[in-house]
């Protein structure tokens, strides 16, 4: 049977049944003992005879001519353990698995490049994507079928068909796997722009509008079933909004947050919110919490805060930093991946969410005559009630509603609703505690350096500024070696993979720390790093590759444009030339990001909602981009007082002392501090004061 396209060819495999025999079992040893990552650590006593990504298990899968399978995952992921307890740890699965496959685990956290090849194939396959993700691949690694969660039978089907019909029907398969290659190589396509304006305000109020069509006007968020935050998105409808006077999407932006901060995603206890919720109020959520999603909230609620100056949004950044303070940060001050859904009990079974579910009765004991009004709070009722007779908290009257009904001002019922806090924090604490992977992922420390930058530029709280600056004390220390970044503590320097997301990630870090500090040292550091990047990823269309691998396997160099949970590493390099371009005058660093933002134009049109990052970046370019240079004794703490201001089309230079740096070069004065509103190094005449400056760029 000739299969002629990708759609039909997986309905076919799908649909493929075919009856098969037992085969002579295989003892193979177990060689995930051997790693770090704590996510292949627990695999390590199955009876599949896993192998760790490597040449070994490719190679043994071409000489004995056996498919692949490749099983992605992560330690907090609740549906990976329940496919490893329903299948993996099952001897007649691993039988089958150990039979006809070589079976290879993999960390997406420690090897996000080999993730994000499989990633594109089973999206291209389904339509959707997620983990665990399972795909058998022919042994040179193409893949020719993809899944997330596959219950048992239909695991052991799937294995059965698929290898009786590589056995039989070779010719077909590899077709098949030739229709996959071409589909995702014309997925990482950039299609090439010629129109020498791409970004009209028509252009971008269209794309605005198109993506808005997908939001949820009354819960907030995207969508209407599942829930995740995506910072990409509301920081993109923020900042529209506010150059735009669009008063819909900015009560929008205001809702989203409003309704993350009180529901049931915040953890309201230790502080710290959880990945997304399986409902659409926010309410319950997927247990796990994820380091990268606080860090990038952290800057969403500050950037909110600076605009609609609600205490809420403040209180938001505390209650993250704590969490990271008391959870998440490492005796080296590098703050740990993530935290898992599920509790593992000693009898081996595992609960998700029972760290953080509450029973009626634990309450009412628990709080005594308090437990009326906190009942009543966090919604121990038919609103707040999940399954298994337990609850998870979730507000829905405001703060300041709820104090009027018990007669209280703001302020006493926040001191009173944080004592109860710490007593239920004590009280589940004696609970067994969800497994915490200590895994540093550089790339998500750096993200946690802007959103700490971030805060303390909305605040002018001096714990963020500290905290952002001991954790890059301790990457330089630990994870950089020369011009070398670690991806993770479990490292291998030998044959060492770099990845892009690291750099990108990092410079813009960097960047944030000169825009709080102005210590121009950490301009130099970007500089050095970009220069770094430009020689070991950039292509030849001017985007950078996501990593030094050579197994590029099915797949010509990798390189990710699409925003989704996190920025593209791409769209955040493009804001860094962006800023560097200005603030050191380098212009082919202008020239560059310049010509990245218009190639990009077609595929924003395309699936704007992958690409709201981007979009929020056209703005840099289509409209008047100021450089607020401020020389003089006073620069410094007049910078400081302009930081507070949300101002997304500005960047500023200060230094206290003469500077050469090019925004500042020849602007010092010793009698007066002046600042000078500037479009591409042209300025204004110069002002004096904080208030005349933001005259002249909202002019």
């Amino acid at each position: 049977m000739k299969i002629h396209n990708i759609k039909s060819a997986t309905l076919f495999f799908l649909g493929f049944i075919l009856c098969t025999n037992n085969v002579l079992s295989q003892n193979m040893e177990n060689k995930l003992s051997k790693e770090k990552s704590l996510y292949l650590k627990q695999h390590a006593s199955n009876p599949v005879n896993w192998f760790p990504w490597g040449k070994e298990a490719l190679s043994k899968a071409k000489d004995l001519d056996k498919l692949l399978v490749i099983s992605i995952g992560y330690s907090s992921c609740h549906w990976c353990h329940v496919m490893e307890e329903e299948s993996f740890e099952k001897e007649d699965v691993a039988e089958v698995m150990n039979n006809n496959y070589i079976s290879i685990k993999v960390d997406r956290e420690e090897r996000p490049d080999i993730d994000e090849i499989y990633m594109k194939a089973l999206v291209l396959m389904t339509g959707s994507g997620g983990w665990p993700m399972n795909i058998i691949a022919l042994p040179d690694g193409t893949p020719i079928w993809g899944g997330t969660y596959v219950p048992k039978l239909q695991w052991m089907q799937v294995l059965d068909q698929i290898n009786e019909f590589y056995k039989n029907r070779k010719t077909d398969v590899l077709e098949y796997a030739k229709n996959i290659k071409e589909g995702v190589r014309k997925e990482a396509l950039v299609k090439p722009v010629t129109d020498k304006e791409v970004y009209s305000d028509e252009l971008q109020k269209q794309l605005a509008n198109n993506a808005f069509k997908y939001t949820d006007k009354v819960n907030g968020g995207f969508g209407n079933s599942q829930k995740f935050p995506l910072p990409s998105m509301l920081n993109f409808f923020l900042r529209f909004s506010i150059e735009n006077e669009n008063e819909e999407m900015k009560n929008f932006v205001y809702n989203s947050l409003i309704k993350i901060a009180q529901g049931g995603i915040n953890d309201r206890v230790e502080g710290g919110f959880h990945r997304y919720t399986v409902d659409n109020l926010w309410h319950i959520p997927h247990f796990e919490k994820m380091l990268y999603d606080n860090a990038q909230l952290l800057s969403v609620f500050s950037k909110a805060y600076k605009v609609f100056k609600e205490p809420r949004f403040e209180e938001e950044l505390n209650n993250i930093y704590n969490f990271l303070e008391l959870k998440m940060t490492g005796e080296d001050n590098l703050i740990y991946s993530s935290i898992s859904a599920d509790t593992n009990y000693e009898d081996g079974s595992k609960e998700e969410g029972d760290f953080y579910i509450w029973k009626k009765e634990e309450l009412q004991e628990l709080l005594g005559e308090d437990y009326k009004w906190v009942s009543e709070y966090y919604n121990i009722n038919d609103k707040g009630f999940w399954e298994r007779k337990s609850y998870v908290f979730i507000q829905t009257t405001s703060d300041q509603k709820f104090a009027s009904k018990l007669n209280l001002d703001l302020n006493q019922f926040k001191a009173k609703l944080k004592l109860i806090n710490k007593k239920l924090y004590n009280f589940r604490e004696k609970r067994i505690n969800p497994i915490t992977d200590t895994k540093i992922i550089f790339s998500w420390n750096a993200l946690t350096i802007r959103g700490l930058v971030d805060s303390y530029k909305a605040t002018g709280d001096k714990i963020f500024l500290n905290k952002a600056l001991s954790i890059n004390k301790a990457l330089s220390q630990f994870m950089i070696s020369g011009s070398s970044i670690f991806h993770t503590n479990s490292f291998n320097k030998v044959n060492q993979v770099l990845f892009f997301e690291d750099y990108s990630y990092y410079i813009d870090a960097l960047i944030g720390l000169y825009e709080v500090t102005f210590d121009e040292k950490w301009l130099t550091k970007a500089n050095d790093f970009t220069q770094f990047s430009n020689v070991k990823f950039k292509e030849n269309n001017g985007y950078y590759k996501f990593s030094t691998t050579k197994e590029n396997l099915y797949t010509n160099t990798l390189i990710n444009l699409e925003d989704g949970v996190t920025p593209s590493a791409n769209s955040v390099m493009n804001f860094n030339l962006f800023r560097l371009g200005h603030y050191l005058g380098k212009k082919e660093y202008s020239q560059h990001s310049k010509a990245m933002i218009k190639d990009i134009s077609e595929n924003i049109k395309e699936r704007v909602t992958d690409h709201l990052f981007w979009l929020w970046l056209s703005h840099n370019y289509s409209n008047k981009f100021y450089e607020v240079a401020i020389s003089g004794k006073q620069a410094e703490m007049k910078a400081k007082e302009l930081m507070l201001k949300y101002l997304p089309n500005t960047l500023t230079a200060a230094s206290n002392s003469s500077s050469e740096i090019y925004l500042l070069k020849d602007r010092y004065f010793e009698d007066e501090t002046f600042i000078y509103v500037c479009v591409d190094n042209t300025c204004k005449f110069p002002v004096t004061t904080i208030e005349k400056a933001e005259i002249l760029i909202n002019e």
